[in-house]
């Protein structure tokens, strides 16, 4: 039988499921439902979107959300023990007096989150170079540094906690780590590096607990985490970079805050400080607005921060755009060479025409309607042709294209399984056959299940029929188009690939998705 995949359903099918998914793991993690449709909406951009997604997204964190709730009370716990929200009176109150101090620790934010950004990307680019030149003594290699960096983390964690002072129990009954001190008081230090993420947000986002948390265990733990979370870059384990940045911002802003109270500047909770450092670290890390905002505020149950929370990110990503073009996941999108456009062409473009973005395109990937096995096996040897035009002789307009699965597939339905490996004909490098997915559909060669597609193509014979499996319609634009014009194609139209032609109709070459992407990367990245 042939095998036969519909690739933009599937695709479709993909970014879907990828959407629904992260929406609810974001919901679930920060009891936010708002803010993991938003999140999601911001990460995947508007033009990528469809309609009926959004749907989609709100009913499954709403299901994700009563799911949650559900199990929390099938072993009689609460949803506030595993988020960072937690119910309880706050002192959460800020004055107009709070304001130019917000902006300054928003400010201060927005280029440590732009230094953060690059300081990780050079570590991966470190540590990638580095485990390139032991490639030899991998997988061995990687989980002896990965078992290393975590000893590692837990030794500096306890040597910095031992420089800070024993503190007395208060009055807010929060949970702190004992550590080194006697029974009744706890260290400070260790309380935020010593526990989990979320546990250290919970005591810097309270209101309760004002000067219980000195501005230097603050500050010197926001230097030991910044260090070791930066120092956790490429390693092949989960980084939590989220939540990491959230505590990162938390511990800025509560030691500012702290400080200011201290010298009598301000009178306001330093917790509220904290909400405010962690939405601007957080939004200048992964350069979002809204959903920023919206997670934040849903962590702590107060709208009545939104103000100020809002206030700090638009200045951190004010500062952290004139600094950084990109966040950091965009910049991995680009430095990983992910087939991922922008919702608007780059200036990159402004003065490209279609014909000078082509990809490359050698005279043995146009194929005729019905191909020879030789010439077949010949164009699957250009490794760089991903879209195969099909024309009726040189010099006559293109009747169709063909991708590369679907031409690797037929192969394979006439030549046997070893086709694509050129097993029979001597090897053929460079040509892999499809790969199996759990989405393929099955046709039987000869059954009637899928007319006209695969039903002429017979085992053991020399030619293949192109053009029954070929796309009859594909999109096509002159040769003079300007590249912004045709740039919405694949952003808001989806398509994969569009021929490029003459205005008299003859073929001049092929836009694949793929190629416009590398063609809107010729910029240099972040050091």
């Amino acid at each position: 039988c042939a095998l036969v995949v519909d690739e933009q359903r599937l695709a479709h099918t993909t970014r879907v499921a990828c959407s629904v998914g992260g929406a609810c793991a974001m919901a679930v993690i920060f009891n936010a439902p708002f803010g993991g449709f938003l999140y999601m909406f911001e990460e995947i951009a508007s033009v990528a979107w469809p309609v009926e997604l959004t749907f989609r997204v709100f009913v499954a964190t709403m299901l994700c959300s009563l799911l949650s709730y559900a199990l929390c009370y099938l072993i009689h716990s609460d949803i506030e023990e595993f988020v960072i929200y937690a119910e309880m009176p706050m002192n959460k109150e800020w004055e107009f007096r709070d304001i130019p101090v917000f902006i300054f620790v928003a400010a201060m934010l927005g280029v440590v989150t732009s230094l953060h950004t690059r300081a990780m990307l050079a570590v991966t680019v470190l540590r990638q170079r580095f485990t390139s030149r032991i490639r030899r003594l991998q997988p061995c290699a990687r989980i002896l540094e990965t078992m290393f960096y975590a000893g590692l983390c837990a030794l500096l964690s306890a040597v910095v906690s031992l420089f800070d002072s024993c503190a007395k129990k208060g009055s807010s009954d929060l949970q702190y780590v004992t550590f080194n001190c006697p029974e009744g008081e706890y260290n400070t230090v260790a309380s935020l590096l010593v526990t989990t993420s979320h546990s250290s947000v919970k005591l810097l986002f309270s209101g309760n607990n004002a000067g219980e948390i000195s501005a230097w265990s603050s500050i010197l733990a926001f230097v030991t985490y910044f260090v070791l979370q930066v120092g956790l870059s490429g390693l092949p384990v989960p980084g939590g970079a989220f939540t990491a940045t959230m505590l990162l911002g938390g511990l800025f802003g509560r030691s500012v805050g702290e400080l200011c109270r201290d010298l009598g500047i301000v009178r306001t909770a330093s917790g509220v400080y904290a909400v405010v450092g962690s939405a601007a670290m957080l939004c200048g890390f992964k350069q979002m607005t809204l959903a920023s905002v919206l997670i934040v505020v849903e962590c702590i149950n107060d709208l009545r921060l939104a103000p100020v929370v809002m206030l700090g990110v638009a200045v951190s990503m004010t500062v952290n755009w004139q600094m950084n073009e990109r966040g950091h996941d965009e910049e991995q999108i680009i430095r990983k060479n992910l087939p991922f456009l922008e919702g608007e062409a780059p200036h990159e473009l402004d003065s490209e025409a279609a014909l000078g973005i082509c990809d490359p395109l050698p005279e043995e990937a146009i194929l005729p309607p019905e191909a020879s096995i030789v010439a077949v096996k010949r164009a699957l040897l250009e490794t760089q042709v991903l879209w195969f035009p099909i024309r009726d002789g040189p010099g006559s307009p293109c009747i169709g294209i063909l991708g590369r699965a679907r031409l690797e597939a037929a192969l394979s339905a006439t030549c046997g399984s070893d086709a694509a490996r050129g097993s029979g004909r001597g090897p053929i490098e460079g040509i892999e056959p499809a790969e199996e997915n759990l989405f393929e559909e099955k046709f039987d060669v000869e059954g009637d299940s899928y007319p006209d597609l695969f039903r002429r193509i017979v085992p053991g014979v020399d030619t293949l029929p192109l053009h029954c499996i070929m796309d009859p319609t594909p999109f096509t634009v002159v040769e003079d188009m300007p590249a912004p014009r045709l740039y919405a194609l694949f952003t808001k139209v989806g398509e994969r690939c569009v021929l490029v032609t003459s205005i008299r109709g003859e073929l001049r070459g092929v836009i694949s998705r793929e190629g416009l992407v590398a063609a809107t990367r010729r910029t240099h990245v972040l050091v």
